[in-house]
């Protein structure tokens, strides 16, 4: 069944700019239905190569392959 984005937007900045309609599924990013805190960046298959991201991210310090801190520098899919 298709989510429903209604309150979406406001509360996950994320499904904005880039990634503006991108999913139509909670189980997309959120991996356990039960728990929305619970999220994946690098299952998506644009993200989930973690060599060619780690070379995107050469200039980034601490850069880690790991989804919080996706969201953390990205938290409107920039």
């Amino acid at each position: 069944m298709p989510a429903s984005f209604t309150n979406h937007d406001s509360r996950f900045p994320i499904y904005s700019g880039n990634h503006k309609n991108e999913w139509d599924q909670c189980i997309e990013c959120h991996i356990n239905p039960g728990d929305y805190i619970t999220f994946s960046c690098v299952k998506c298959h644009e993200h989930n190569n973690a060599g060619k991201l780690a070379k995107e991210h050469d200039e980034v310090s601490n850069y880690q392959y790991e989804s919080n801190a996706c969201y953390a520098c990205h938290p409107k899919g920039n």
